[in-house]
């Protein structure tokens, strides 16, 4: 891993904002990689099949090893399979529940040391650290404390950039891949996008990249001798606005969680690998009052309850029970959580080394309250 400062001046004075991007390395890929330990040395494409059977359908993202053999993301499967004949590949199906589960983890780690916090993907979220960092460089050692985090507790690389602002924080997280941090202040943004071509601007498809070759842009630097007028009477106010700012380093767009949580998770690291429910009910018991406090705090009601268990070998394991009616009651939260524990206990020895507690289906308050009104 290592740090990609653009250029040698490492003040950063001045800088109002400090903006992470967390980019989940070749993620579903790797998700099948740690639930599979045979798979690590060997090319790996998951794959979303069509209904009409065999090898219809498209890959959906493939591991490093893969994609050195030239397969990616939406190629079909059969072209993939061309490519790898003769290696010792791995095709499997998409499994969005498992990987949905990983990234609940994951997003639950990287939310509790934001200020602000916006998941974006299953894999990919910005983080506002302006307020707990000081500058760049505390920046830097939060990063490089979550990366050992991701890799020790859940088995995960990703890739990190830190910006000014959620445009070069992005781009600098897609700088450096797989297992990247790269860090560009405030007066390295220029030197670091203006050589980019411009298809590397977030928002730029291949359509738009393709009108401005056409215009003889080619590259950032190009962009940012257009006219603002130019760029609005060729790709519409909106986008031409964006881009004239893009071509700057410019963002002024924030931070913010979704309107509402599709769930509410909390999970940590027991003191020691445990398999006997005595020695994890403390845990269990103040993920819950900290879900719930989450949960009356944002005005939620929840019908589903559920735990997350990471093993001693990194594999994982997730428990929900459906409430037959919506509920806020830290007594409901404390009592399923509890059931499902146990459950899981009986069912796997194996000692357990991290504890989660989520509620979903979640619904507001008032929502409730309206429903009521018709019933």
């Amino acid at each position: 891993m290592g740090i990609g400062n653009i250029s040698n001046n490492n003040s950063g004075k001045g800088s109002k904002r400090i903006i992470m991007h967390v980019d989940l390395d070749y993620f579903y890929a790797q998700c099948e990689e740690l639930r599979r330990k045979d798979l690590k040395d060997k090319p790996v494409v998951v794959c979303v099949y069509s209904a009409r059977g065999g090898d219809s359908g498209a890959v959906s993202t493939c591991n490093y090893k893969a994609r050195a053999y030239g397969v990616k993301a939406g190629m079909p499967i059969v072209q993939a399979k061309r490519l790898l004949r003769g290696q010792d590949a791995v095709f499997l199906p998409v499994d969005e529940q498992y990987y949905t589960s990983i990234s609940d983890m994951v997003m639950t780690i990287l939310r509790a040391n934001a200020d602000a916090f916006e998941q974006i993907s299953i894999d990919e979220a910005y983080m506002d650290v302006s307020i707990r960092c000081r500058d760049f460089d505390s920046a830097i050692a939060l990063a490089t404390r979550l990366k050992d985090e991701l890799r020790a507790n859940i088995g995960l690389t990703c890739s990190i950039g830190i910006g000014m602002n959620k445009l070069i924080a992005k781009m600098a997280s897609d700088y450096r891949k797989p297992d990247g941090l790269t860090v560009v202040r405030p007066e390295e943004v220029q030197g670091f996008i203006s050589q980019m071509g411009v298809g590397k601007l977030l928002w730029v498809g291949k359509k738009t990249e393709a009108r401005l070759n056409s215009m003889g842009i080619y590259t950032v630097a190009d962009l940012a001798k257009i006219s603002i007028d130019t760029l609005i009477n060729e790709f519409g106010r909106k986008m031409g606005v964006y881009l004239y700012n893009a071509s700057r380093g410019i963002d002024e767009e924030q931070v913010k969680e979704s309107s509402m949580a599709k769930q509410i998770s909390r999970i940590t690291t027991l003191k020691r690998d445990a398999n006997a429910i005595e020695d994890m009910l403390d845990d269990l018991h103040a993920l819950s009052i900290d879900v719930h406090k989450s949960v009356v705090e944002q005005g939620l009601l929840f019908r589903s309850v559920g735990i997350i268990l990471v093993y001693e070998d990194l594999s994982m394991r997730s428990k929900a029970r459906t409430l037959k009616h919506y509920s806020n009651s830290i007594d409901d939260l404390l009592r399923y959580a509890r059931v499902l524990l146990e459950e899981a206990l009986k069912e796997s020895r194996m000692p357990v080394r991290r504890l989660g507690v989520k509620v979903s289906d979640l619904m507001s308050v008032k929502g409730q309250e309206t429903l009521q009104r018709f019933m």
